[in-house]
This record gives structure tokens, C-alpha cells and sequence, in this order.
């Protein structure tokens, strides 16, 4: 979620003529102008939209959600990590690694994603708890679209000031390393769109178990004999 921010910002900011210190201290940007960042992203919309329709179903019916998302989160921090130095490409090699760092970032949403929502419909044991989970879920990912950018933009800054460019980047690489880790301990879920009957038919959670309907049934008869009565007595 940070990684749009920090993208835009690296793609706007003026180009630095002051000499880096490698591996780590270097400062500047690519100083686009808005048109070509503009650009930039549509491309970016137009692949996201045929990945999402394509390769993402290729990749889910052949490895396995939990496969696709674990070596997504594994893949995650070499993004974060190795962008911050495509200012130092030479100048005719830098779109071209912006392209391909926009590629692999789209590419990966696009499987990690959808692929964190089938786990976490799998992990609901019934339809029941499914609204509460797919809600706290929802708020938690809100939640990190409202602070990532805000963190990760106090960050950035501060780094510029001292002559780190990439210290929001390595920030956030940290960050995907420990999301990395807590992938190894995920387990494919069982849940409800998973699982099978004795005869190879779909178990449904019932929402009424017999006696509940059986009250529900009498409680229905009863206030249509009450309104009944009201209309005769009218």
C-alpha cells in the first residue's frame, strides 16, 4: 500500500548530481513530469486488469492458493528492497526498470490479493462468522491504507534529509519480511467452499437447526391467527 506513495514520489522528484555512497546512502529521483507519470500508471491499470483475468486463475488452479500467496509474500521484500536504486541505472535503462519494477509489483498484487481472500473464506468454519471475519478483515486492510502511506511518507522524508532515499523502502521491506515469515506458518483451510459430503456432495451449514424451526414455524401460526382475529373483530 505503500509502494504507490513512494513510487510516485521517487518518479517526481528532481534528479540528484551529488555523487552516492554505496550500498546505502544516496538520495533522488527520476523528475518526470506528471503527463509520463500518468502514463506510467495507466499501463500499469491496463496489465493489472489482464493479469487479474488471466494469469490468476492459471496460477491458482495449478499451485494452490496458499502455494501462490506464500511465494508471493516471499517475493514481496526484493521489490521493496532493489527499487530504491533504480535512480542509479543510466538514464536510458531507467524507464525500463521502472516498467519491469511496476510489472512484478502489479503481478503480485494481482496473485496475493485474491488469493488472501480465498484463505480467508476457507478459514471461516460457517457462513455464519464468514460476514464477521470478511469484516474485521476489510477494516484491518482500511486500516493500513489509511497509515501505510502516512508512516511510510514521515519515513521517506526523514531519509531524504539525511541522505537515505530508500529508507521508507527498506522500511517496508522489513515489514514484508516478517509478512513473509508469518506466511510459513499459514495452513490451507478447510472451510466451508471446501468442503465434501460422504457421496462427494457440498456440506451446507444449516442456519436453523430443527427445533428452532419448529418454534420459528409457531410463532408464525400464531400471529397470523392474532391478526385473524383483529380483522373479524373489525
Amino acid at each position: 500500500m505503500s509502494f504507490e506513495q513512494l513510487m510516485t514520489v521517487m518518479l517526481s522528484m528532481p534528479i540528484s548530481h551529488e555523487p552516492p555512497t554505496l550500498p546505502f546512502k544516496f538520495v533522488g529521483g527520476f523528475a518526470l513530469p506528471s503527463k509520463t507519470i500518468g502514463l506510467i500508471m495507466s499501463v500499469q491499470g491496463v496489465y493489472s486488469m489482464f493479469a487479474q483475468a488471466f494469469l490468476f486463475p492459471v496460477a491458482v488452479r495449478r499451485f494452490g492458493s496458499l502455494r501462490v500467496f506464500r511465494f508471493v509474500a516471499i517475493c514481496y521484500p526484493l521489490l521493496y528492497i532493489v527499487a530504491p536504486y533504480l535512480v542509479l541505472l543510466p538514464p536510458r535503462l531507467r524507464l525500463i526498470g521502472v516498467y519491469v519494477c511496476l510489472l512484478f509489483k502489479v503481478t503480485a498484487q494481482v496473485l496475493a490479493y485474491p488469493a488472501n481472500a480465498i484463505q480467508l473464506t476457507n478459514s471461516s468454519p460457517s457462513l455464519l462468522v464468514l460476514g464477521a471475519i470478511n469484516g474485521v478483515a476489510a477494516s484491518t486492510a482500511s486500516l493500513c491504507r489509511a497509515f501505510g502511506p502516512t508512516v511510510s511518507g514521515i519515513i521517506q522524508s526523514f531519509g531524504l534529509n539525511i541522505g537515505y532515499s530508500g529508507l521508507a523502502w527498506w522500511t517496508s521491506a522489513l515489514i514484508c519480511i516478517l509478512g513473509a515469515m508469518e506466511s510459513l506458518y499459514m495452513e490451507d483451510g478447510t472451510g466451508r467452499t471446501d468442503e465434501t459430503g460422504r457421496d462427494g456432495e457440498d456440506v451446507e451449514d444449516p442456519i436453523m437447526d430443527q427445533a428452532s424451526m419448529v418454534v420459528a414455524v409457531a410463532a408464525a401460526a400464531d400471529l397470523q391467527h392474532t391478526d385473524f382475529d383483529s380483522q373479524e373483530r373489525g
